[in-house]
């Protein structure tokens, strides 16, 4: 906590020290509250609503993101536009996740009794238990935060890192509650680095049948029409079609390669078959 200047890294330092203890303390004071929220948010029948002003809206947004693409179903509402309407995208909520530091934020005091009025349970994620909004939740998780971190200690930091994180654990917590798998977030993420970190094998290669496909006593032309044609840079080879399940030790394979070093016998180059120039038996596997 500085009430003066430091030196850059030592100030930087500062917060990330202040905000992992944040994050131990709260991991620490975790418990029924915390698990009856889990446990409702993990239900499939859920539809969770958050709510939050300031940066505890940004975290909202955020959370928001996190939990449809774990395939919950939920929606950020600003509490000002929800004031004036927007609360009717909370008709069918059966979880209200309420954003406060203070724990007393006048637009989510106004908003928690129609929440209620509409079915929802309430969780409230702020400093203290001990707040405005306590009436009016069902469940309280606490951030513990007495202080902000670096200058002045105005700036959210520790708080709205810790408000975050709450939020995270709550999602992951609900997830190993639902048994939530791999193939089920590969679902919401068919594309970018995570989903083609959990593609299968199967989704990303050619078929047999689509690759290009050679007799052995297919001369050297028609070698190179198929490898050309293919742009694979390789041709199979075998006396049977591919589509009758061939074993790898019916199956050859010639590469550009190989037509680079047949064009070393240049008088024979033109009476080369497909079967003489192919490698039996490659080790791949082209089922």
């Amino acid at each position: 906590m500085s009430q003066t200047r430091k030196e850059p890294l030592a100030a930087g330092r500062e917060v990330l020290t202040e905000g992992a203890a944040c994050l131990t303390l709260a991991a620490e004071h975790l418990g029924e509250d915390f698990l009856a929220a889990a446990q409702h948010l993990a239900n499939p029948e859920s539809r969770t609503v958050v709510l939050g002003v300031g940066k505890s809206g940004h975290i909202g947004n955020k959370v928001v993101a996190s939990l449809v693409s774990t395939g919950h179903r939920a929606v950020f509402i600003h509490p000002q536009e929800a004031l004036h309407g927007d609360l009717a995208q909370a008709r069918d909520a059966t979880l209200a996740i309420l954003l406060s530091h203070s724990g007393s934020t006048d637009e989510l005091r106004v908003l928690a009794p129609s929440l209620r009025d509409l079915g929802a349970k309430i969780v409230t994620i702020t400093a203290w238990r001990d707040c405005a909004l306590a009436q009016a939740s069902d469940w309280m998780i606490e951030t513990r935060v007495e202080a902000e971190a670096g200058l002045h200690q105005l700036a959210p930091t520790s708080s709205s890192t810790t408000t975050l994180s709450l939020c995270d654990a709550l999602m992951i917590a609900s997830l190993n509650i639902r048994g939530f798998s791999p193939e089920e977030f590969r679902q919401f993420h068919p594309g970018g680095l995570l989903g083609r970190k959990l593609m299968k094998v199967r989704e990303v290669m050619t078929p047999a049948r689509r690759l290009p496909w050679l007799k052995p006593d297919d001369n050297i032309w028609q070698v190179l029409e198929s490898i050309t044609a293919g742009a694979r840079g390789f041709a199979l080879v075998s006396p049977t079609e591919p589509s009758s399940g061939l074993s790898l030790e019916e199956v050859g394979v010639i590469s550009e390669g190989d037509i680079r070093r047949a064009l070393a016998d240049r008088e024979g180059f033109a009476s080369q078959t497909a079967g003489r120039m192919m490698t039996s038996g490659p080790d791949d596997n082209f089922g």
